[in-house]
């Protein structure tokens, strides 16, 4: 790990790792189980050697079904339990997160996203696994997002992946793409608390003997108990964990005079890098009514979630399949397009 105070350069892969250490300090054991994938596996990578150098755990699995449930493992033993992927291997991780979700286990999973769908564009960047984070496993469950658009944020989401999921018990999920996984930036790792484990939990091989199942199961002894009341309890409970911090929980960040735009571009990860460059181009626009401008590299999968929040003004979309994010050229074309309509 780089030393504190001091300006070094790295990748949003790398600051996944740095990230990860800050979060466990000198006090919290971390497991790292993955299994390589382009473009995440320089996160693989850096984590064999550094994590094992702090008394930590690093496991390459046989696949990814066996990282997310090795991970899963590890979060119910009490160590800031991480796994990152890509592409398929977030696919075949889907049904290991729900498992995670249903025995509450604190795992931290990383998704550097590239062009799909199948094996798609195995070095090129994509943002077409959103709607998969947030639905790709079976049944209601409980789940976090976070998405960087820098290497320093990467650090930091990471950091914060690794709080949310200790405080609440579930996957947190941050989902990079391949130019934030790749490019290299300038950062200072800076000094953050070492994050302890939620109060009162007790930890599988610390003196507890504690039963875990996917099952249906009662909330006090986690036993199965397969009925609809059962069913009913289990679920709201595992989502009201969430939905009652949802207000603090979502976050975002603006530029300009948002509450008087005519047109509000909407995106995130790297797009967002393009788009910053555009409105500062763009300024003192005038339309006959306001247009939500969503930009992403994919079909349209958050187009689809604004549509259903925003109540005065259209909604529409720009898009690329994958490969690379649109320049602020292009963006600005899309915005005066709009204007002259």
């Amino acid at each position: 790990m780089s030393n504190h105070n001091q300006r070094t350069l790295l990748t949003g892969n790398d600051a996944v790792v740095e990230g990860i250490c800050c979060a466990a300090g000198s006090k919290r054991r971390i497991v790292y189980a993955g299994y390589p994938i382009t473009p995440a596996s320089e996160i693989a990578t850096r984590a064999s050697v550094v994590i094992p150098r702090r008394e930590g755990v690093f496991i390459q699995m046989e696949d990814e079904i066996a990282s997310i449930q090795a991970a899963a493992g590890a979060g119910l033993a009490g160590a800031i339990a991480v796994t990152a992927t890509s592409g398929p291997g977030f696919s075949l991780m889907s049904e290991g997160l729900g498992f995670a979700a249903m025995i509450e286990s604190p795992v931290v999973c990383i998704n550097v996203q590239r062009g799909g769908p199948s094996t798609g564009m195995p070095t090129w960047m994509g943002q077409g696994d959103m709607m998969q984070a947030r639905w790709g496993t079976h049944g209601d469950r409980p789940v976090i997002v976070l998405v960087p658009n820098s290497v320093e944020e990467t650090l930091l989401l990471t950091y914060e992946a690794c709080e949310l999921s200790q405080k609440y018990l579930v996957p947190v999920l941050l989902m990079l793409d391949e130019i934030i996984g790749h490019m290299e930036e300038p950062i200072t790792i800076p000094e953050l608390p070492p994050i302890p484990l939620a109060p009162d939990v007790e930890i599988i091989g610390k003196g507890h003997r504690l039963h875990r199942t996917g099952l249906t199961h009662d909330l006090e002894r986690h036993l199965p108990r397969i009925n609809p009341d059962a069913q009913e309890e289990l679920v709201q409970y595992l989502l009201h964990k969430l939905k009652k911090d949802a207000k603090q929980l979502v976050k975002y960040e603006t530029l300009g005079a948002v509450k008087d735009a005519e047109v509000i571009i909407v995106c995130y990860g790297s797009e967002s890098r393009a788009v910053r460059a555009a409105v500062k181009q763009a300024q003192g626009l005038d339309t006959k009514k306001r247009v939500f401008l969503v930009a992403e590299i994919n079909a349209g999968q958050m187009r689809i979630e604004v549509e259903r929040y925003i109540k005065k003004g259209t909604v529409q979309g720009l898009n690329l399949m994958g490969g690379r994010i649109h320049t602020p050229g292009e963006i600005l074309e899309a915005v005066e397009s709009l204007v002259i309509r």
